[in-house]
């Protein structure tokens, strides 16, 4: 397990009253990395630093992760040569093992609650906040809730015992999720892309081939890489696997209520092949045109 029993490396910021700063026992954490609820994901260590003037630390090889939520303030950080600006809102990830540094803004000192950590799955919670393995910095926004659990998991880390760093476990692990959740809902309302707009756009055209550039200029100012990117992160599906599925749900409605045949209906949803609409409705519902209609007069069951 990462940085399993190993003394938690802090600052030597000088604590100020309203500051806390907690060290779990390093014996006391490699006995409960083996406990099934808390092997995935501990914390060794939590604080909380009030305007943090002066904060600063260089970590030339972390032996554990580290969280840092930053509340107010700004600062700056720095992973294995790349620099990016830090504020409140943001929450800084740094990984075992890899190189970094940071410290307080000396004319706006950051405010921020850390923790450090180790555990099997870390790697993947950190994942599911960033946007990929070489970031570090995130956008979570201010959240109550997010101070909260942090004064939380200060309060019980305190405690030295079993069932309370247990609770302390699950606690951390709930509190990246929530930031991961965070951070996606954060950049849904920011996104460039109405898909509700993209979504009426193709509906109307379910008659025709539509090729990729034309729904993108029609319906975007963005690039083609970044409309992809944006569809696929609100809806999970590509524009163009999404107008498949509309094209498909229409040919069932058309099958349902209509005695139209089966290349009359391919040709009402812009296809000039038969032969290919009947391999993409198979795809998608798993049976072939025919088969659907007459499964659906039968009476019978249709995959779901």
């Amino acid at each position: 397990m990462s940085g399993t029993g190993s003394q938690v490396e802090t600052s030597r910021w000088p604590l100020p009253e309203s500051g806390r700063r907690v060290v779990i026992p390093p014996a006391l954490v490699t006995e409960l990395a083996a406990h099934p609820l808390c092997r995935d994901c501990l914390p060794h260590g939590a604080g909380f630093y009030p305007s943090a003037a002066g904060h600063q630390m260089d970590r030339s090889a972390p032996r554990d992760h580290l969280l840092i939520y930053c509340l107010a303030g700004s600062g700056e950080a720095e992973l294995e040569g790349r620099r990016q600006p830090v504020g409140a809102g943001d929450v800084l990830l740094f990984r075992e093992g890899r190189p970094h540094r940071y410290r307080a803004n000396p004319d706006d000192p950051w405010t921020i609650y850390w923790a450090h950590l180790g555990g099997d799955r870390v790697d993947d919670y950190f994942d599911a906040v960033l946007d990929g393995p070489d970031a570090f910095v995130a956008p979570v926004g201010r959240h109550p809730r997010l101070t909260e659990d942090l004064d939380a998991l200060l309060a019980t880390v305190t405690r030295f015992r079993g069932h309370h760093l247990i609770y302390a476990a699950n606690l951390l692990k709930s509190l990246l999720s929530y930031m991961a959740l965070m951070r996606r809902q954060r950049e849904d309302r920011n996104d460039a892309l109405d898909v509700a707009r993209v979504q009426a756009w193709l509906r109307a055209r379910l008659h025709q081939r539509v090729d990729l550039d034309t729904l993108v200029a029609a319906t975007s100012d963005l690039s083609r890489y970044h409309f992809i990117r944006a569809y696929k992160r609100q809806t999970g599906q590509t524009p163009m696997q999404a107008f498949q599925h509309l094209k498909i749900s229409r040919a069932c409605y058309l099958l349902d209520i209509t005695d139209l045949s089966v290349v009359d209906i391919a040709q009402q949803l812009g296809f000039d092949d038969p032969y290919y609409f009947s391999r993409m409705f198979k795809k998608v519902m798993g049976m072939a045109p025919r088969d659907y209609r007459r499964e659906h007069l039968a009476g019978g069951q249709l995959p779901t």
